[in-house]
C-alpha cells in the first residue's frame, strides 16, 4: 500500500465512518505522501536544503503503483521546483483519487448517508479492520511506549504530526505525550533526508493553508 492509503486507512473512523482529514489539510497530506513514496522509489530526490532545497525528477521510467503514477505524470515533466508547490501538484484530487483505489482493492467501502438528514453526504465503512488495527497497534508503540517507528509508520506519524493530528490516532489522555513523541520521530533515523524534506514540505503548505483560511475568515467578517 501507499503511504496515502495508509493514512487515509488510518483516519477513518471505523465507528461513523466519518473521513478524518478535512479539506483544508488533505491535500498537503497526501501530496507530502505522495512525495516521500517517490523519493524512496527513486523517482524524485531532493537538492540543497532549507529555503534552497528543490525537487528534481531523478528517474523517468513508469511508476507502479497507478496511485503514484498518476500524482507523478503531474510533475515529471517539470524543472526543478520548490518542495512545497510540489506537495500542492501531488496532492491535488488527492482524496478522491486514494478512497477510490481503496474500496476498489476492497480495504473500504462507500456508504451513502445525510447531514441533518437533508443534506447528501459519504461516509466510508472500515472493510480491511486488520491491515488498520495493525498498523494502528504499531504507530500507539512508537508514540505512547518509545518503540521505533519503521518505513510504514513513520510516514505517516510524521504527516499526521505536521497536519497536528496525531489526536486521531491516541486517547484523549494521551495526546499530550503523543504530539510530543511524534515531533521526535519525525526527525528519526527511520526516515532518509528526502523524507524528511517532505515532511517539512507537507507542513509549510499546511501553515501557508491556515494562513490563508484564517485571512479570509478575518475578511468576511469585516
Amino acid at each position: 500500500m501507499s503511504t496515502a492509503e495508509d493514512v487515509l486507512l488510518i483516519v477513518t473512523d471505523p465507528s461513523s465512518g466519518k473521513p478524518g482529514l478535512d479539506s483544508m489539510k488533505v491535500e498537503a497530506v497526501l501530496g507530502g505522501a505522495h512525495l516521500m513514496d517517490l523519493v524512496t522509489s527513486g523517482h524524485l530526490g531532493l537538492e540543497g536544503k532549507g529555503r534552497k532545497a528543490r525537487v528534481v525528477v531523478t528517474r523517468a521510467a513508469p511508476v507502479a503503483d497507478p496511485i503514484l503514477a498518476a500524482a507523478f505524470a503531474r510533475v515529471q515533466n517539470r524543472r526543478r521546483q520548490a518542495p512545497q508547490n510540489v506537495v500542492s501538484r501531488l496532492g491535488k484530487q488527492g482524496r478522491k483519487t486514494v478512497y477510490a483505489a481503496l474500496i476498489a482493492d476492497g480495504r473500504l467501502a462507500r456508504r451513502p448517508a445525510k447531514a441533518l438528514g437533508i443534506f447528501p453526504l459519504t461516509r466510508y465503512d472500515v472493510i480491511d479492520t486488520a491491515r488498520r488495527d495493525d498498523l494502528l497497534n504499531r504507530i500507539r508503540a512508537s508514540l505512547l511506549h518509545d518503540q521505533p517507528a519503521d518505513s510504514e509508520t513513520g510516514p505517516v506519524i510524521g504527516l499526521l504530526a505536521a497536519a497536528d493530528l496525531t489526536r486521531l490516532l491516541v486517547d484523549k489522555s494521551d495526546r499530550r505525550l503523543a504530539k510530543a513523541r511524534a515531533k521526535v520521530i519525525a526527525e528519526g533515523d527511520w526516515a532518509s533526508e528526502g523524507v524528511r524534506q517532505a515532511i517539512q514540505a507537507a507542513q509549510t503548505v499546511l501553515n501557508i493553508a491556515m494562513i490563508t483560511a484564517s485571512a479570509t475568515a478575518v475578511s468576511g467578517s469585516s
